[in-house]
C-alpha cells in the first residue's frame, strides 16, 4: 500500500491538511480558519483521516510548513505537528514556505517566491525547482521593504533569460515595475500540497527533525515590544 504522510499548512489566512500515500495525493482540505486556527485545523485533520478510514496513529510521518508567515499561526502549526510526532513516535519533516510555493512550478527555471511580510515589505527567495528533489535555494531568504526591492533584485537576480515567480498579487505589481518576469503564478497562501510534496521527498531521504528541535523560520523578529520600567 505504501507509506502515508500527513502535511500541515498553517502560516497564513488559508490553512490546509494533505494526505499523501506512496508519493501520490490521497486527499486534501483547505480552509479559511478565521480566529480559530487550531480548532479548525484539528477538525479538518479528523475529517480527512476519517474520509480515508485512517487513524492519526496509522500515519507514517508528519510534515509541517515552518514559515515564514504569521507569527501566531506559525507557532500553532509547529506545536500541533511537534506534539503529534512526539506523542506517536512518528518522523517529522520541516518544509519552509518558499519550498512549498516553488514545488509546484516548472522545473529547472529560476523562481522568485514572494510572500507577504508587512504592508510595506515582502519575504523573498530565489529557488530552482527540481524533479524528484526539493527546490534548491539560489540565495538566502530575505525580508525586503518596498523601497529596497529594486536593489535586492539587482543583487540577487539569477543570470538567466527565463525567469518565473510565484507570490501574492501586490508582489507582482512591485517586482514588475522594476524587472520583467516572464511567468507569474499568483497565490494567496503557501499551498498545502506543496508542503506535502516536499515533505514526501524529505521523508524518502530520511531528512527528519526531532520534535524538540523544530523551530519556525522567523526572518523578521515578531513585532512584540516589552513594556519598559
Amino acid at each position: 500500500m505504501g507509506a502515508t504522510l500527513l502535511a500541515l499548512e498553517a502560516t497564513s489566512t488559508i490553512s490546509g491538511v494533505v494526505l499523501v500515500r506512496a508519493g501520490a495525493l490521497l486527499g486534501s482540505v483547505r480552509l479559511r480558519h478565521g480566529l480559530n486556527l487550531s480548532g479548525n485545523l484539528l477538525r479538518a485533520t479528523e475529517w480527512l483521516l476519517e474520509r480515508h478510514a485512517l487513524a492519526l496513529a496509522q500515519v507514517d510521518a508528519l510534515a509541517v510548513n515552518v514559515g515564514p508567515g504569521a507569527f501566531t499561526a506559525l507557532k500553532i502549526g509547529a506545536m500541533i505537528a511537534k506534539t503529534w510526532a512526539h506523542a506517536l513516535g512518528k518522523p517529522l519533516v520541516a518544509v519552509n514556505a518558499f519550498e512549498a510555493c516553488a514545488a509546484g512550478m516548472p522545473t529547472q527555471v529560476p523562481t522568485l517566491v514572494a510572500l507577504p511580510a508587512r504592508r510595506d515589505a515582502l519575504y523573498l527567495q530565489w529557488l530552482l525547482p527540481a524533479l524528484n528533489a526539493p527546490p534548491t535555494p539560489l540565495c538566502e531568504p530575505a525580508f525586503v521593504v518596498q523601497g529596497e526591492l529594486e536593489a535586492w533584485l539587482r543583487a540577487h537576480m539569477p543570470q538567466d533569460s527565463h525567469l518565473q515567480a510565484v507570490g501574492v498579487a501586490h508582489a507582482r505589481e512591485w517586482v514588475q515595475s522594476h524587472f520583467n518576469i516572464r511567468s507569474w503564478q499568483l497565490l494567496e497562501s503557501p499551498p498545502p500540497e506543496g508542503v506535502a510534496s516536499v515533505g514526501w521527498l524529505r521523508y524518502q531521504q530520511r531528512e527528519f527533525v526531532h520534535p524538540f528541535s523544530l523551530t519556525p523560520l522567523y526572518i523578521q523578529p515578531p513585532a512584540i515590544h516589552l513594556k519598559q520600567g
